[in-house]
């Protein structure tokens, strides 16, 4: 019986080059803009989509690969904004859950009494029900899987991805999310990855490396994705390694 894949996500070319040079007898489907490239890892078959950029796309692009695919589990990896003051450029957090960070609900205000983002809520809005924040989850297994992995060019966190279509530049607003809320980095597409993942029932894990630091001033670093993808590459290869033993 054929395999069913592992699906790595990826939104840049620049989180998703070194992978690429990994995979082999790779050939690249396209279904509407987004691309499947296709092909093995040590002779187990393994997809990685480019989704790009904003969730909406990652929301398109993970419909369509489970689909397509029936994956045997979907890795969400790329860069991300830091949240707090002990993390930095070059680490990598591992999102053992992810919420979403531009769901809000604003307190009342009247005309002339202005807006504050530091009062707003994180909730998700659901239908017949009370609004209330949802969490997304990552996979347990995976979640052991990567804490099993060396990391040699920074910490490693786990924790609380943040994820919205939004960059968060005020230091304020970014240390209330990571107070309140507890999340440690910020990006645009893993809340999609995750919700469709979970919905779908398929295990899910994402992976971020720091590429800024707003609050400590450590500037954007648009070719760090290449750490991410390498832990990414490691994590693969445990799971390869366990379907082997089976």
């Amino acid at each position: 019986m054929e395999e069913r894949p592992i699906v790595i996500m990826c939104a840049m070319e620049v989180e998703m080059d070194f992978l690429l040079e990994k995979l082999e007898n790779a050939k690249c489907e396209v279904v509407g803009k987004y691309k499947f490239y296709e092909g093995t890892i040590k002779n187990y078959p393994v997809v990685i989509c480019q989704c790009f950029v904003m969730s909406i796309n990652a929301t398109v692009a993970t419909y369509i690969a489970i689909q397509k695919y029936q994956p045997k589990a979907i890795i969400s990896q790329g860069t991300a904004g830091a949240h707090g003051k002990n993390i930095h450029t070059g680490d990598i957090v591992v999102g053992e859950k992810c919420i979403n960070i531009v769901s809000c609900k604003t307190p009342a205000k009247k005309e002339g009494e202005g807006s504050n983002s530091l009062e707003w809520d994180l909730v998700n809005f659901i239908s017949g029900e009370e609004d209330r924040l949802e969490y997304q989850y990552g996979d347990e297994h995976l979640i052991e899987l990567a804490k099993q992995l060396s990391y040699e060019d920074g910490n490693v966190h786990f924790g609380m991805i943040g994820s919205g279509d939004v960059w968060n530049c005020e230091a304020d607003r970014i240390l209330w999310l990571n107070e309140k809320y507890g999340t440690l980095c910020e990006e645009m597409e893993g809340i999609a990855v995750y919700k469709l993942a979970n919905d779908f029932q398929v295990p899910v894990l994402g992976i971020r490396i720091i590429s800024n630091n707003e609050i400590l001033c450590e500037p954007y670093d648009r070719n760090i994705g290449r750490k991410s993808q390498e832990f990414a590459y490691e994590l693969v290869l445990k799971m390869i390694g366990e379907v082997g033993k089976e």
